[in-house]
């Protein structure tokens, strides 16, 4: 049990690295639920219960000012309690989300403030030259706004799988199966949130009119893919084409018309 605490918080470390690392979505469900399987020795409930939250959050991205929940803790803490106990993916779902949501808080309040005190001891070591300190301190901000998931994902693992258990085999069938109809409505909610960010008059139509091929037309959505990346190169080659030299007809000079002498003027 111990070996297995160690490696979920390696797990939740690399979640945490994104920072450090880059933008490669690690922080994702889809990409940690697979980790925790693979931990638990479960990579096929990893992979179920990753794809599962990864739908409910795919429109969880940080933009402007909007901050998400915290998926790192919410996607370790609810996929590896659920495979610990044996229960389905909608288990995972209704631990993660609020976890994460609680994460997100903590964060916000206590995490947020300790990175910004190294942040200015950053400053204060880049004007000094100190280059050992800089690094220093910033590999402390880097994580330490983080502190919250850090410290409560291996703690929740070791103590909380057991106590999960119980409560499971206490909840009535009936909730259990209300959790897992929400496991499979709450994807639509994310798809919403991502379809209102990207969604207008110019595309609108296109998604309707795969949905229609989806449920009507039989078709698999590799076809639907294989039709759309067909449609937008015949957009691209002769649309794009019909207004490029549409654009070229208007740049050019009109010619003026003869008139007297005065007009040299």
């Amino acid at each position: 049990m111990i070996l297995k605490t160690f490696l979920i918080f390696l797990v939740g470390l690399l979640g945490y690295s994104e920072w450090l690392l880059g933008t490669s979505y690690l922080q994702r469900p889809i990409i940690l639920g697979p980790l925790v399987g693979l931990v638990l020795g479960d990579l096929q409930s990893g992979i179920i219960m990753g794809a599962t939250l990864e739908l409910a959050m795919i429109g969880a991205v940080s933009i402007g000012a909007y901050d998400p929940p915290d998926l790192v803790s919410g996607s370790i803490i609810g996929i590896s309690l659920a495979i610990e106990t044996h229960a389905a993916p909608g288990a995972a779902l209704t631990l993660g989300i609020p976890i994460a949501a609680i994460m997100q808080a903590l964060g916000l309040a206590t995490g947020q403030p300790l990175m910004l005190a190294f942040i200015h001891r950053c400053d204060s070591a880049a004007e000094k030259g100190n280059t050992k300190a800089l690094t220093r301190n910033m590999l402390i901000a880097g994580y330490i706004q983080d502190w919250p998931g850090l410290v409560f994902i291996p703690l929740a693992f070791y103590f909380g799988s057991s106590t999960v258990a119980k409560l499971l085999n206490i909840i009535p069938q009936f909730v259990q199966d209300g959790m897992n109809v929400a496991a499979g409505l709450l994807p639509l909610l994310g798809f919403a949130m991502l379809a209102q960010m990207m969604m207008n008059k110019k595309v609108i139509a296109f998604f309707f009119f795969g949905f229609f091929l989806v449920a009507y037309g039989k078709i698999s959505t590799t076809g639907v893919a294989i039709f759309a990346v067909i449609m937008a190169a015949i957009m691209y080659v002769f649309f794009d084409r019909d207004d490029k030299s549409q654009k070229g007809k208007d740049a050019q000079p009109s010619v003026e018309q003869e008139g007297d002498g005065f007009d040299e003027f």
